[in-house]
């Protein structure tokens, strides 16, 4: 059986200006339909105890899509034209899209990691980007801090992640889905910003296998 390490990440497609289409509502009572605008900016120690419905998806071992209120699409992971893995905000939502799923770590204080495979979101050098590590092969690999996001809440169904290393910088999307630079994407901004949809519960699966 081919796992999904093996698997192929999708090509990554040319960014262009689209048409933004509203699949939010597909998301249920996760995600609103109608998003309200960012609000003022969440100091740091309020953010590490703040709380809100959407925070509930933040459990470790939980399966979400986080998706974009700018592109309307969800953060995925793709291959760049080098064959390098890179990210975008062009991604389907559903559970079929599976390199748009991210596994939780959660870290306590609303700091979490989220990983598709052994690919952990990271922002480097002021650049969104995804880094592999094999932690679960056993090889004692470490997961270096540009892993780590504070969980910043806008509103009870919208939430910015914000790089703990630079606190002013965050994971952005530009409307047409393409990266925006981290250095100059502050967690107010509407680029900054995301629904969550929970994919999956695994203490809801092991209910539902013993039934």
């Amino acid at each position: 059986m081919t796992s999904k390490n093996q698997e192929k990440y999708p090509a990554q497609e040319p960014s262009m200006l689209q048409k933004v289409v509203d699949k939010l509502e597909k998301a249920g009572d996760v995600v609103q339909s109608k998003l309200e605008a960012a609000g003022h900016y969440l100091e740091s120690e309020w953010n590490k105890h703040n709380f809100g419905p959407v925070l509930n998806n933040f459990v470790t071992g939980y399966r979400i899509q986080l998706v974009s209120r700018a592109s309307h699409h969800t953060l995925q992971i793709v291959e760049g034209p080098s064959g390098q893995l890179t990210l975008d905000g062009k991604g389907e939502i559903g559970a079929h899209a599976w390199n748009a799923i991210w596994t939780v770590v959660n870290d306590g204080n609303n700091q979490v990691q989220l990983y598709n495979n052994n690919n952990f979101l990271a922002i480097v050098n002021g650049e969104p980007v995804v880094i592999q590590v094999d932690v679960f092969q056993g090889n004692g690999a470490q997961i270096g801090a540009e892993t780590k996001f504070q969980l910043v809440l806008n509103g009870d169904y919208l939430v910015a992640l914000q790089s703990t290393v630079g606190p002013d910088r965050c994971i952005g999307i530009n409307e047409d889905g393409s990266l925006k630079t981290a250095q100059i994407c502050a967690s107010s901004s509407v680029n900054s910003l995301f629904g969550v949809l929970l994919i999956k519960n695994p203490e809801n699966a092991q209910l539902e296998d013993k039934k």
